[in-house]
């Protein structure tokens, strides 16, 4: 089978970037990197595992299910039909937290490191390409080196954790030394705990089988993030068939999608420390109804701030919540 034939399959199956997918497929299965397409498209591609995917993608099994894994924030995740499958949107939640992490872990504090960067930085600008790469080495050692210092007694909470990818992805790119990660899912926190293994994060997780309206641990967060359900139940039944193949637990919101968002923003900001803080995502098309509800939480003092985060196709996404 050539390579326009796998395209002309998946585009018959309603793949919505069929070519995409094709280059997925043929580096899984014959290790063909994107870059060698171009030059293959009269190759012939056969095998049994490559058939099995084709079928199962016209059965509209998600692509990330038959692979078992995705990537996420550059690192790849093993996914199931237990969990959620991470999206690029979810980043932006993830690069906010990490920019949270740092700023109250103690790097923009430490005075040392800056100091140090800062004159690392002066030297690299008077001298040659060899030295400049050196000092961005050098440079990133220390940032990495201030954040593991800093954040050490930052307690995390990734509530509603599916795959682990938020909670984990803080682990490896925020210097975090723990995290509690929670689900109201078996199989998610299996796979959570899969996912901790494979990047070698398990010994610095905390992991709770629970509903987070009821079973929260008797504890206080800096920081607590979630992408929670958030779909209205009537809509779920008008979703991609490949969507609705993912599990409903991590879908369905309720009857207007906020059912777990309102405890959330309700009781859920007594699990916060003083002056901490929540990242919530909810849908695209949720972004009037959050500011109403979150503006009538700082009008009433119930919290300090918030603001709204916009996705890469411009739509608001994420929730930052400031606690007093």
């Amino acid at each position: 089978m050539k390579l326009y034939e796998i395209e002309e399959r998946l585009r018959s199956f309603g793949a919505q970037n069929p070519r995409q997918e094709a280059g997925i497929l043929l580096e899984e299965y014959f290790g063909v990197s994107p870059a060698r397409l171009l030059t293959l498209r009269d190759e012939d591609f056969s095998s049994p595992s490559l058939d099995k995917a084709l079928k199962d993608r016209e059965a509209r099994i998600p692509l990330q299910h038959i692979l078992g894994k995705w990537e996420f924030m550059g690192k790849e995740f093993y996914v199931s039909k237990d969990c959620l499958i991470p999206r690029p949107d979810t980043e932006i939640l993830v690069e906010k937290a990490i920019e949270i992490v740092k700023t109250r872990g103690g790097v923009d504090g430490n005075a040392e490191c800056r100091m140090q960067n800062a004159k690392l930085n002066a030297k690299c600008k008077m001298q040659n390409a060899k030295l400049n790469a050196e000092c961005r080495m050098q440079n990133a050692k220390l940032n990495v080196e201030a954040a593991i210092q800093g954040e050490a007694e930052l307690r995390v909470a990734d509530l509603c954790t599916g795959s682990g990818c938020i909670g984990l992805s803080l682990l490896m790119y925020g210097g975090l030394e723990k995290i509690t990660l929670m689900d109201i899912s078996d199989g998610a926190l299996k796979m959570a705990t899969k996912n901790a293994q494979r990047h070698g994060l398990e010994h610095k997780c905390r992991f709770i089988l629970g509903d987070i309206t009821k079973d929260m641990p008797n504890d206080k967060f800096d920081l607590i993030v979630s992408n929670p359900p958030y779909i209205p139940t009537s809509h779920i039944s008008a979703l991609s068939p490949e969507v609705q193949k993912e599990p409903a637990l991590a879908l369905d919101g309720g009857e207007d999608g906020l059912d777990i968002i309102r405890f959330l923003i309700g009781d859920g900001l007594g699990f916060l420390k003083e002056n901490g803080a929540m990242l919530i995502e909810f849908g695209y098309d949720q972004g009037d109804t959050m500011d109403t509800l979150l503006r009538e939480k700082r009008d009433t003092g119930s919290i300090k701030s918030y603001e709204i985060l916009r996705d890469y196709g411009n739509n608001p996404r994420v929730a930052v919540i400031y606690a007093k």
